[in-house]
């Protein structure tokens, strides 16, 4: 719930005057649950509800708040490094079991963060990589993070780097 409360501290940090009904919709939770976690955070003392009617609320941030924001963003960074340090690792370690093997290192998906993880990885094992499929006849294994290349690689080795 890390996440969901850091969200909402972001939100009402940018726009103070939102709804709850906003809020949700930013957020992907449900009203009920954007309610109960605004109420949680004025009950521990993270926000502040000023305004006379329902339509004119304003959530303002406590220092107390800021600090709560501050130290959310931080653990959410370490675990997201401390993931993407994990992805490293493991497409590091296949890519010197394609070596051994005498495969050549093929990577296919989204030209998204995954792909940038498995290029450092391969960068870091020595191993060269290439983007797309490989022709029928090489020896190759393709690295991919997405279901439905995982499905369409024939008769080609694949691996999904996200289930290693």
């Amino acid at each position: 719930m890390v996440s969901e409360e850091l969200d909402i501290l972001n939100i009402v940090a940018e726009t103070p005057d939102t709804s709850q009904r906003k809020i949700a919709e930013q957020t992907g939770l449900s009203l009920g649950q954007v309610n109960f976690l605004l109420k949680k955070f004025v009950r521990i003392g993270l926000i502040k509800i000023e305004g006379q009617t329902p339509k004119s609320l304003r959530y303002n941030l406590t220092p107390k708040g800021m600090a709560e924001k501050a130290d959310k963003t931080l653990r959410y960074i370490k675990a997201s490094y401390a993931a993407v340090h994990a992805h490293v690792d493991t497409v590091t370690a296949l890519c010197e079991d394609a070596k051994a093997r005498g495969q050549a290192v093929y990577l296919v998906g989204s030209p998204d963060e995954m792909l940038e993880i498995c290029k450092m990885a391969c960068h870091r094992s020595g191993m060269p990589c290439r983007q797309g499929m490989p022709p029928a006849a090489e020896p190759a294994v393709v690295f991919c993070w997405e279901e439905d290349v995982e499905k369409n690689c024939g008769e080609t080795p694949c691996v999904n780097v996200l289930k290693a």
